[in-house]
């Protein structure tokens, strides 16, 4: 697959991952399993923005995780889980930018190929 399949993909699943976070969504690992696999796959890139995003994204995931277990023995406004929150929305910020760079990347490198 191509760099902007790959981030597409991966960017909708954390965005699964984030309604968890926003209490929508309950969680359950066995509904990640796609996105688990995309962000090894990623990883193995040889680009090191590719290869950074699916390190991101594997860690999103374990935020929510982790998120979902403190759930079930503190309130929503107790300090851990407020930590894990924020450490997840930072996390999802770095995606959002790390996915803008590849794109821009991408569409560099094509209009200098094609002489745009």
């Amino acid at each position: 697959m191509d760099k902007i399949t790959l981030i597409t993909m991966a960017a909708a699943e954390a965005e699964r991952l984030a309604a968890v976070v926003g209490g929508t969504v309950a969680f359950d690992p066995s509904d990640y399993r796609k996105l688990r696999e995309l962000a090894t796959e990623l990883q193995r890139q040889d680009d090191a923005n590719l290869s950074l995003y699916g390190r991101k994204v594997y860690e999103v995931y374990r935020h929510v995780e982790k998120y979902a277990e403190l759930r079930k023995s503190y309130p929503a406004n107790s300090r851990p889980v407020r930590k894990v929150c924020e450490a997840a929305a930072k996390t999802l910020a770095a995606l959002e930018r790390i996915g803008e760079r590849i794109v821009t990347d991408v569409y560099r490198k094509a209009g200098a190929k094609y002489g745009v």
